[in-house]
C-alpha cells in the first residue's frame, strides 16, 4: 500500500500570526488503482473485510474539525457525504453496503 504523506509549511513573520498550510498531492496513478478497485469490487465474494472508501488524510481531518468522525459513523453515511462532496473517486466498492 502506498502511503501519502501530508505536507507542511508555515508561513508568517516576526509579530504576526503564525499560519499553517497544509498539502496533500495525490497522484493520479493512486486514482486509478482506486478506481480498478472499485471495478473489480462486484467480481469476487466479499468475504469478511471490503475496502469501501480510501479516505485521505487531508479530508478526514478536515471533516474532524467540521465534527464529522468516518471512523464513528456507518459506512453508508459515509459514502453518501463522499458522493454529495464530490469525493467519488475514492470510493474503492461498486456494492451496496
Amino acid at each position: 500500500m502506498q502511503i501519502i504523506d501530508t505536507r507542511f509549511q508555515f508561513h508568517g513573520a516576526a509579530n504576526e500570526p503564525l499560519v499553517i498550510g497544509r498539502t496533500q498531492e495525490i497522484p493520479q496513478e493512486h486514482l486509478d488503482a482506486l478506481s480498478e478497485a472499485r471495478k473489480a469490487s462486484t467480481q469476487a465474494p466479499m468475504g469478511n473485510w471490503h475496502r469501501a472508501a480510501s479516505i485521505p488524510e487531508s479530508v478526514y481531518l478536515k471533516w474532524l474539525r467540521e465534527g464529522y468522525d468516518a471512523q464513528q459513523e456507518p459506512i453508508h453515511k459515509t459514502l453518501a457525504k463522499m458522493k454529495t462532496e464530490g469525493l467519488d473517486y475514492f470510493i474503492t466498492t461498486d456494492r451496496r453496503l
